[in-house]
């Protein structure tokens, strides 16, 4: 039977004697308690079973069970052994009787005769002090009930990190059940970061709430019994005893996932656009930052390219917003196509876009990203039922030439980009004042170089080869030329090396294939009599997977036997990729195409390994015929080279003759065939045709 906050307060009375319980009885009248008799010891410990008393008078002295063994008794339940007792006895100067009441957990003493006002005094301070525990436990229950309502977390440690109590919302948070999680030390049940490092001793987290202070954290994280982080924020204080000792911490959390997605929001909404969900101009400016304290902090070049999308503002006059946003979006999707993951891709506002390049190893690298974006933005964009065609227009900034602060880098990449403007649009410009001027000029090439595949200011010229023995012209080789509108005649040493580098020797060597073709059906079409005509190949187009393709493609296009065509290698592309080389050279000799290596000498290959190649012809680097006449190294190395060609019944020719002298030394060690200024400049096609009429009318045969 529980007390309940209507009860009046219970006191017991024991004594053998009836006549002495209505005397107390009367005498607690006043005090409005319930009070309740007993005249033995059996009975006076059944009531207190069965009830909660405030306080029990005891009388000493009683047949079967006295007064210290129903007290002793007492001490064994416990429900009854904290109900204090006072013990009634007429041995009023009887020391050891007190002495022993004492021992056996007795309060107080009262005598008989029974003194009124002293009972009563006593009595009262005991119903005070229960009058206290009353209000004490009714604020208890009280602060239990506002702790398990709480919505927040809420759990308490001893001085060890043990947990000692949670409420049934931290509980539940954490996924566990509350009685789980009593006695386990905070540490390896509910911390997570740094847990396998963690030591409580040693922990800010303890240090602040041993010294007296409170402890709070923002945003950390506790492990759910599924072991997932469980986001939180949290305060924990340090709890005291009455002597102000430190016992414990009492920790109140709150689950601030809904707060962190919410943030996350934000911030995505404060730093990436909307339309594109690329990084916006906030974000760019960071990053800039960064990747520039980055390139410094490993002494490395770093790019920013500002592109501006060219008549934007015509296709969103004239096909609507919408559109334009949707192209908006698919150039920032072919964008990122075109950079690595660790380059930012940002949209700075309309049609601007800007693309940091972290840690780039040369400048080059900057030119090929930018043609890279040129050309995936060539194919149209079909948007909404329309076919739209974009164009870019880029500026290029490197770190540190063009700037080694953001504001600096920023302001020449803008300038630039109008400067590409400025000349035609769809291209682009690096920025110049800090620049090497060489390698300006070899970027800017490479620009121009794409514009010339676009526009035909590339051709071909065909330098004659001859026999020297008869006299006659076994062939032609074709010879790529440029003519720069504005720059005039480039020499190929200038642009074949930029063609390799930047991809578009492959487009070139393509177009190169074709023109021979339709060239050689030409002069078969006309007459004119030409054995074979050789086409130059780079080691890019050597090892591309349909060279053999692309060959068959020309001959078949232009209906030629292939024995009319002659491809020529260098040995260094050769032993770039000798097995792979090897392969495409069986396969192309197969198709019956003439295979020659071209400036033989200025690799290292294995004259082994030459020999198992399906090669027809050597021609001597000009290098070494230069000098022949004069230098006793050259003219023993074209000796060799002769010598070794025959050997293996392959033909040789030499390159580069342009003097009596050399041609002389030529004929003197039997060389085959020779090619030169001395026998003929490079010719047009038309030029070419005369030649070889002039000369068929010269042929004594």
């Amino acid at each position: 039977m529980t007390e309940t906050k209507q009860d009046k307060p219970k006191i017991l009375m024991v004594d053998d004697k009836p006549e002495n319980l209505i005397v107390l009885e009367k005498l607690l009248a006043p005090l409005n308690c319930d009070l309740y008799k007993a005249t033995s010891g059996n009975e006076a410990l059944s009531l207190t079973l069965e009830n909660d008393f405030v306080l029990a008078l005891l009388d000493v002295q009683m047949p079967g069970m006295d007064g210290y063994e129903v007290l002793e008794m007492m001490s064994w339940e416990e429900r009854t052994r904290h109900i204090p007792v006072i013990f009634i006895t007429a041995n009023y100067a009887d020391e050891q009787h007190k002495l022993k009441g004492y021992e056996y957990g007795a309060v107080d003493y009262l005598y008989k005769p029974i003194n009124e006002t002293i009972l009563l005094g006593k009595i009262k301070v005991f119903l005070e002090l229960h009058e206290k525990q009353m209000q004490y436990k009714q604020l208890q229950q009280r602060y239990q009930l506002i702790l398990d309502a709480a919505g927040e977390g809420v759990f308490g440690t001893d001085t060890r990190g043990v947990i000692n109590f949670i409420n049934p919302a931290g509980a539940k948070m954490l996924g566990y059940p509350a009685e789980a999680l009593i006695g386990q030390p905070f540490a390896t049940m509910l911390h997570l970061n740094d847990e396998q490092n963690f030591s409580w001793d040693n922990s800010d987290f303890q240090k602040t709430c041993a010294s007296g202070h409170t402890y709070h954290k923002g945003d950390d994280n506790f492990r759910r019994k599924d072991s997932t982080p469980l986001p939180v924020e949290y305060t924990a204080s340090p709890l005291h005893d009455i002597h102000d000792d430190y016992i414990g911490t009492v920790v109140v959390f709150t689950d601030i996932t809904l707060r962190k997605t919410v943030e996350e929001q934000l911030t995505h909404l404060a730093l990436y656009d909307h339309l594109t969900k690329l990084p916006n101009r906030l974000l760019f400016e960071k990053t800039i930052t960064q990747t520039i304290a980055r390139a410094r902090r490993h002494n490395r070049l770093m790019a920013l390219m500002f592109l501006d999308l060219d008549h934007f503002k015509t296709i969103n006059d004239t096909l609507g917003h919408d559109v334009g946003d949707l192209l908006l979006q698919g150039v920032a999707e072919r964008l990122k196509e075109c950079v690595r993951e660790s380059d930012t891709v940002a949209r700075l506002g309309g049609d601007e876009f800007a693309i940091i390049l972290d840690e780039v190893d040369k400048i080059e690298d900057a030119a090929i990203i930018a043609e890279k974006i040129l050309e995936s933005l060539t194919p149209p964009f079909n948007l909404d039922g329309h076919e739209v065609f974009a164009s870019t227009s880029i500026g290029i900034a490197v770190y540190p030439m063009s700037g080694d602060t953001s504001i600096a880098l920023t302001k020449n990449a803008d300038i630039s980009m109008y400067r590409a403007k400025q000349q035609g649009r769809n291209n682009y410009r690096f920025f110049t004042s800090d620049m090497n001027e060489q390698s300006m000029q070899r970027l800017n090439l490479a620009h121009s170089l794409r514009r010339a595949v676009e526009q035909d200011q590339l051709y071909l010229c065909y330098q004659p080869k001859l026999n020297l023995k008869t006299g006659e012209v076994t062939g032609v080789e074709a010879l790529l030329r440029w003519k720069h509108p504005h720059l005039g005649d480039i020499a190929p040493a200038e642009f074949i090396p930029i063609a390799e580098e930047t991809g578009l020797i492959l487009t070139i060597g393509e177009w190169c294939l074709q023109q021979v073709c339709q060239q050689i059906k030409t002069w078969q079409t006309d007459n004119i009599a030409i054995n074979r005509v050789a086409v130059n190949l780079s080691s890019c187009q050597l090892v591309q997977g349909d060279l053999v393709n692309l060959v068959k493609t020309a001959l078949s296009d232009s209906n030629l036997d292939s024995s009319c065509l002659e491809l020529e290698l260098t040995e260094t592309s050769i032993m770039t990729n000798p097995t792979t080389s090897a392969t495409i050279l069986q396969d192309l000799h197969d198709l019956g195409v003439h295979i020659s290596i071209d400036d033989f000498g200025t690799g290292y290959s294995s004259l082994g390994y030459l020999k198992s190649l399906p090669v027809d012809s050597l021609k001597i680097d000009q290098s070494f015929v230069h000098d022949i006449a004069e230098d006793p190294n050259d003219a023993a190395i074209v000796k060799a080279i002769i010598a070794l060609a025959h050997s293996m019944d392959l033909t040789v020719i030499a390159e580069g003759v342009e003097t009596e002298a050399q041609l002389q030394f030529l004929d003197d060690n039997h060389c085959d065939q020779i090619q030169g200024y001395y026998f003929s400049k490079p010719k047009a096609a038309a030029d070419i045709t005369d030649f070889l009429v002039n000369s068929a009318q010269q042929d004594p045969s």
